[in-house]
């Protein structure tokens, strides 16, 4: 497994830091969904008639029992409008961000900073289905179809509680925690509150990456450094010298310090490009159709696979970039991230990988003849792709015949029947177990 990249929480995601204060003057962040009660009218009226025949009747112990009732009527109703006062819940992540297997604990947090107590504390928080949590449940609620982690607190004055747990990260995704219900009220059960918290937090965990042994990479071109001598590969940042002005050569060219030294057109001459760019191209369809469905396990195969060859060249330094036609929840637009050698481009890759659904905008083909022309010249195309069709192909050998390096990496059942087309298919089939390295076609 790759070394765990230093992270970068993404913009995108809400801020949900700091404490949920359930209770401030002029600041409230929590929203009020409804006050129940198991109060009746009745109790009312029957305390005014046990008071009024106490005076009546002369009778201490009725007139009494109707102070008492009212008294008591009056504190629980105290106690259910104060039990959220200074009430607060929080979660306590040990890591924001986890690789596939890995377990990662939760801290659950209740403090009540008031010297009222509180008997009982009901709390809902949503929770992924997809991550199980030990020795606790996570329960799918019918009525909203989300699930839910359940506890039960019981805080007493200025009192903080905390329960930690484990959450199995078995999943790969964007998994979203909260919004958070809360339920209390007074110890007598006749009144009752429920607030809604909407902070949500977010935990990332990446797909599994594969050792590079396992992907059979090649130490040869197109991956590495190489000498190209064709001036099409120039780089305008490493100039070598001056000639002779040619027809055709752009005012940009132009070397006008040395043009006017020396009283004729000069034109700069550029070392020829040995820095190889890599940009990983991930087909999220599973199926010839992709409107038939999706197959999971051969996604997070192929994703996978993606991931560990953009980790793969940002060991060797090598500037790399993802292009995929899936989408990311919520969004209908492919991903695109340009090859870059930033400190976090692993770990933007990485949360776009985390994150991409099964969804394809667009079939894989159609991105790659949108997006050949924007790619720096010489940049390596390495496809990733669970199913391989003659159009897939047709479009990767017009790429490799216009000069572009080309690499095909399938995860289908079968070899592709790949006629001489001038770029390289490498074979991991998705039914056999992780870590053996694919065949090269």
């Amino acid at each position: 497994m790759a070394q765990r990249p230093t992270p970068s929480p993404p913009p995108s995601l809400p801020d949900s830091s700091g404490w949920a204060f359930l209770w401030r003057p002029g600041r409230r962040r929590f929203i009020l969904e409804n006050k129940d009660t198991q109060f009746n009218e009745a109790w009312l009226a029957l305390a005014l008639l046990l008071i009024g025949a106490g005076l009546l009747l002369r009778q201490g112990f009725l007139t009494g029992a109707g102070l008492g009732l009212v008294v008591l009527v009056g504190a629980a109703w105290l106690w259910s409008y104060w039990s959220l006062a200074g009430l607060d819940y929080r979660r306590h992540f040990q890591e924001r961000r986890a690789f596939v297997g890995e377990r990662i604990r939760i801290t659950l947090e209740v403090r009540n900073r008031k010297p009222l107590p509180l008997t009982w504390l009901a709390v809902r928080d949503v929770f992924p289905a997809a991550l199980p949590v030990s020795k606790a449940p996570v329960i799918l609620n019918q009525a909203t179809n989300q699930a839910e982690f359940r506890t039960f607190w019981m805080p007493g004055a200025f009192q903080t509680l905390r329960r930690e747990f484990e959450i199995q990260c078995v999943a790969r995704g964007f998994h979203r925690f909260g919004p958070a219900r809360l339920e209390t009220g007074d110890g007598f059960g006749f009144f009752s509150r429920q607030v809604r918290l909407p902070q949500e937090e977010y935990l990332i965990v990446y797909p599994r990456l594969y050792p590079v042994e396992a992907l059979g990479l090649p130490a040869h071109s197109p991956f590495g450094s190489q000498q190209v001598a064709s001036p099409l590969f120039e780089d305008p940042l490493r100039p070598a010298g001056v000639r002779e002005w040619q027809e055709g050569d752009s005012p940009r060219r132009v070397h006008w310090k040395a043009t006017a030294r020396h009283r004729r057109l000069l034109s700069r001459v550029y070392e020829p490009s040995r820095e190889v760019q890599i940009l990983v191209v991930l087909n999220v369809a599973t199926l010839a159709r992709p409107w038939h469905g999706s197959i999971p396990e051969l996604l997070e195969r192929a994703v996978s696979v993606a991931g560990s060859l953009a980790a793969w060249a940002t060991e060797r330094r090598l500037p790399v970039g993802l292009l995929a036609n899936g989408t990311l929840p919520g969004s209908d637009r492919p991903l695109r991230l340009m090859p870059g050698r930033s400190p976090r481009q692993l770990v933007r890759i990485l949360e776009l990988l985390a994150a991409v659904t099964s969804f394809a905008a667009q079939p894989i083909e159609q991105l790659l003849l949108q997006e050949a022309p924007r790619l720096p010249w010489g940049t390596t195309v390495m496809v990733v792709t669970a199913v391989t069709h003659p159009e897939l192909l047709a479009v990767l050998s017009e790429l490799a015949q216009a000069g572009r390096p080309v690499t095909l990496f399938t995860l289908a059942e079968r070899p592709p029947q790949v006629p001489s087309s001038g770029f390289q298919v490498y074979h991991l089939p998705h039914r056999v177990a992780d870590g053996v390295a694919p065949a090269r076609v």
